[in-house]
């Protein structure tokens, strides 16, 4: 994804807008104030009526002698790109709502159900016990693939969630080593596991 922030370049919130000017506000540059007629944030048109607080607008920064100028873009078109990147990556990350456990002996299976602010509700099978570590509340990365029938099939591929307790789990065993010492202690042991060290 490109880089579409800097110091200059930033997405501002809009506080509070009326003829006067604007609030905005960020979080590197703090709450700011632009006024109408300062050359900056364009006013007229349709652009400016359907503005309102609570939108976020990219906000270019230029120094004038002692204070700055706010213009409206890095443009307005690459603000839009970043969201159309986000919205179409591969794999989207949901928070699980739901996991059941169905005790089928034939084929026991996982039924997980999340949400996605881009695919909305997603609904997940994994078969077999013990291969699926998740629970409600897990932020939980997925990827899906259309079927036959034309319906989109969802697949588990990352449990950000239990990812995250256990490298902290990890780095709290291990505290007494250096970042070093903590790589090779998992490099070595796995070469023992292996039976390639002793």
């Amino acid at each position: 994804m490109a880089n579409y922030e800097d110091e200059n370049h930033q997405f501002s919130t809009i506080l509070s807008i009326d003829d006067s000017g604007v609030w905005l506000e960020n979080d590197l540059w703090g709450r700011f104030f632009t006024k109408r007629f300062d050359g900056s944030i364009c006013w007229d048109g349709e652009w400016r009526k359907n503005l309102k607080p609570g939108d976020v607008i990219p906000v270019l920064r230029q120094k004038r002698g002692n204070t700055y100028a706010y213009m409206t873009g890095f443009d307005l078109h690459k603000a839009e790109e970043k969201l159309r990147d986000f919205i179409n990556q591969e794999k989207q990350d949901a928070v699980v709502t739901s996991v059941v456990h169905r005790h089928n002996i034939n084929s026991p299976k996982t039924e997980i159900l999340a949400y996605s602010p881009v695919w909305k509700e997603i609904y997940c099978e994994s078969y077999g016990f013990g291969q699926t570590e998740v629970q409600r509340g897990d932020i939980v990365t997925f990827s899906r693939e259309l079927n036959k029938k034309g319906l989109y099939e969802y697949h588990m591929r990352e449990n950000k969630t239990a990812e995250e307790i256990k490298m902290k789990g990890i780095a709290q065993i291990l505290k007494d080593f250096n970042e070093a010492e903590r790589g090779r202690i998992l490099l070595l042991s796995d070469r023992i596991r292996l039976g390639l060290d002793k």
